[in-house]
């Protein structure tokens, strides 16, 4: 039996909330649909009842989207809440500094039933994988390579079915949805020029992309969330990955508990 999803919908146009409503009835066979005209109502809406995901405007009157999102994130029972932001503005700088602020997924207005039903299940995919047993790696260096260009950073955790990963430098090259491919790299003695190829070729889309530190406006550190899908994925790469996480769930003190 499918449980019955539950969103709310944040918006000082009636209208609007309306219509949203709509949409996701017209999604899900079974679905409630909590609604808020600002910031302010749809916190005590959240204090109150349990919701799976937000779904919000940006600008609006008393508490704009913006600042929700900062209470949310802010709040230890509500920081892991999906968060998708609503807005009309559909320019990267706006989409980078949605991604500084922590929304989950972004959606530009007007919107189909179809581009909402997509960022949902890309949420309700994250809450999956969240429920996934993720393994933490010491000192690995995630490489990643999106259109030819190359970055490295460190991997944050790993599972069967994603990774986590953190860069120092934001770039308009990661973009949600987009497919990257993953090497991991042990270094030895601290050098990648002595260093240990553990898997290679690992293809993943991204699923989230965040600031590392949302409360600081200056940072420019921010991680991200692959997701791996096992049709695609070559039988060595599987194979290898297996092998990773069969070590790694023997080492119980690096098992990051999502609860």
């Amino acid at each position: 039996m499918v449980r019955e999803k539950r969103f709310l919908v944040v918006d000082d146009s009636g209208m609007v909330r309306m219509h949203i409503r709509k949409l996701l009835e017209s999604i899900f066979a079974s679905v409630t649909v909590h609604q808020a005209e600002d910031g302010h109502a749809a916190l005590e809406l959240l204090d109150k009842e349990k919701v799976d995901i937000v779904i919000s405007d940006w600008n609006m009157p008393n508490m704009s989207g913006e600042e929700l999102l900062y209470e949310i994130r802010s709040s230890e029972k509500l920081k892991n809440t999906p968060f998708i932001m609503m807005s009309t503005n559909d320019s990267r700088d706006f989409l980078i500094t949605a991604i500084q602020l922590g929304v989950t997924q972004y959606i530009v207005k007007p919107f189909s039933a179809n581009e909402l039903e997509e960022k949902i299940h890309s949420c309700i995919g994250m809450l999956n994988r969240r429920r996934e047993k993720r393994y933490a790696l010491p000192q690995h260096v995630a490489r990643l390579t999106i259109d030819k260009q190359t970055f490295e950073g460190t991997l944050i955790d790993l599972s069967r079915t994603g990774a986590a990963f953190t860069l120092d430098q934001f770039s308009p090259s990661f973009v949600l949805y987009k497919v990257c491919t993953l090497d991991l790299i042990v270094p030895c003695n601290r050098s990648l020029d002595k260093s240990s190829m553990l898997i290679s070729g690992l293809n993943g889309r991204i699923v989230r992309l965040e600031a590392k530190d949302t409360f600081h406006p200056t940072s420019t550190e921010f991680q991200g969330a692959l997701y791996f899908n096992p049709v695609n994925m070559k039988r060595e790469v599987e194979s290898k990955l297996n092998k990773l996480i069969k070590l790694l769930a023997g080492r119980t003190p690096d098992y990051i508990n999502n609860e």
